[in-house]
């Protein structure tokens, strides 16, 4: 059984510099998917490419998981053929040296994936510990307490006015310059453009 190479390195999305992702020890990439990333985003839009661990498996299991990430039009155009044989490694690749943290759990593991984490395969027993947040990060008991009022709906007593109390602005069409307020009692005369009372 074949021993694909598993990566971390940082992509140039669209080679554009600003926008940079990196594929770190938790979430490697394997061989197979740096030339397709270099086909997408441009061969010096990945950079510090490291190897970080190996995984024992099949060429078809590897082809399956590029073929669920990527885009079929784009794999046949980096591996022609309906079932490429992949490459597994490359010698110029240097092996990662630095130090290896474990990060904290954040979220639940999904109990059905999609893809196997690859992780498993970079992260030894003897990983050390990320170093948990400095105190001064944690909340002080009074910003939880003031985030716990802003949690609450005040009640202000206000209520939304009625419409009916509103008066209404009728302009003159006659050229008269002037304008009366709408009350009950007077209604629009169409005819005249302005308003006269009720009668």
């Amino acid at each position: 059984m074949p021993a694909f190479h598993l990566l971390r390195c940082s992509i140039d999305l669209g080679n554009d510099h600003s926008t940079t992702v990196v594929r770190d020890r938790t979430r490697p990439i394997v061989f197979p998917e740096l030339p397709i990333l270099q086909y997408l985003h441009g061969e010096d839009a990945v950079t510090d490419v490291h190897v970080v661990g190996q995984w024992e498996t099949t060429n078809d299991e590897v082809l399956q998981r590029i073929q669920t990430l990527y885009d079929a039009e784009i794999i046949k155009q980096v591996f022609p053929g309906t079932r490429p044989r992949l490459p597994t490694s490359d010698a110029s690749v240097p092996l990662c040296t630095m130090p290896v943290y474990k990060p904290r759990t954040v979220r639940p593991a999904n109990p059905d994936p999609r893809l196997r984490p690859l992780d498993q395969f970079t992260m030894s027993e003897d990983a050390i510990e990320a170093p948990p947040l400095p105190a001064e990060d944690d909340p002080t008991p009074d910003e939880i307490a003031a985030h716990a009022q802003d949690d609450k709906d005040e009640d202000l007593g206000l209520v939304p006015p009625n419409p009916g109390d509103q008066p209404h602005i009728v302009r003159d069409t006659r050229g008269r310059g002037a304008s009366q307020k709408r009350t009950p009692n007077t209604l629009p005369d169409v005819n005249a453009g302005g308003s006269h009372p009720a009668g």
